[in-house]
């Protein structure tokens, strides 16, 4: 994960910032995607109590997000936490073509007066605890949540992350096979790009519910594929394919998708 520093940095603030986007810019140079590839940013804004949501709701929908379109067509969505380790919390999923795409708009975005006094508001009146960032790297078939809006209207969005040693050059097409007949369809499928526990790989996934939710992972468990897949990894690398988080979001109402 980059740095809390560098992740109020992307989103307007100048104390430090320099120094963190320099080291993000040098770590960036190394990992430039390629063959179509998009790199994602995955903010999560964990709030420091119920009563402070609207404070945030009113920096992202006001400021952050109208910012954003005058500076450029970055597709992007916004889920609200319902079952997460922390809670309250807004996750900002943003898409871009590169990492230089990425750091040159959260370097005009930091530069935004309005976006700079509207984030001095949050951290005078202490609405966050915390802002947690990661980078994926995603395919461009594999982001659908901006041309296919309208499975966005209700639901639940569960944001789930695998550990899978065997996914080192990326999930095998039998994964995905897998995950389309217990009816997992992912709208976001990224590889973590930089921490712990590498090869790490993160889904977005719609659910119409939590029942259908669990059906579908409880399919999981007992489909033979999967189980044949997971054996052979234990056997070669020691591991299979571990959750190593899990929350459930529903679209904010004011999401560009809503």
């Amino acid at each position: 994960m980059i740095s809390r520093r560098s992740a109020l940095y992307w989103l307007g603030v100048t104390a430090g910032g320099a120094g963190a986007l320099n080291t993000f810019s040098a770590f960036a140079k190394n990992m430039r995607p390629g063959n179509g590839a998009r790199v994602m940013a995955c903010e999560s804004f964990c709030v420091s109590d119920s009563g402070q949501v609207p404070h945030l709701r009113s920096y992202m929908a006001d400021t952050l997000l109208p910012c954003m379109d005058q500076l450029g067509n970055v597709p992007r969505m916004c889920l609200e936490a319902i079952v997460a380790p922390h809670t309250p919390q807004t996750l900002l999923l943003t898409v871009y073509s590169s990492f230089d795409e990425m750091l040159k708009m959260r370097a005009r975005i930091a530069s935004d007066p309005r976006v700079r006094r509207a984030w001095a508001g949050i951290e005078s009146a202490q609405v966050l605890d915390d802002v947690r960032s990661q980078v994926l790297i995603v395919n461009k078939e594999s982001v659908r949540f901006s041309a296919e809006p309208a499975f966005a209207k209700s639901g639940l969005f569960e944001v789930r992350t695998w550990h899978a040693p065997a996914w080192r050059g990326g999930p095998a097409p039998e994964v995905s096979s897998v995950l389309s007949r217990i009816g997992v369809d992912p709208i976001v499928a990224g590889a973590t790009v930089a921490g712990e526990h590498l090869p790490r790989f993160t889904y977005v996934v719609p659910f119409e519910n939590l029942a259908a939710r669990q059906q579908a992972w409880d399919r999981l468990d007992g489909d033979a594929q999967w189980m044949e897949m997971q054996r052979e990894s234990i056997t070669r690398f020691g591991s299979g394919a571990r959750t190593t988080a899990k929350a459930i979001y529903k679209l904010a109402p004011w999401s560009p998708l809503a």
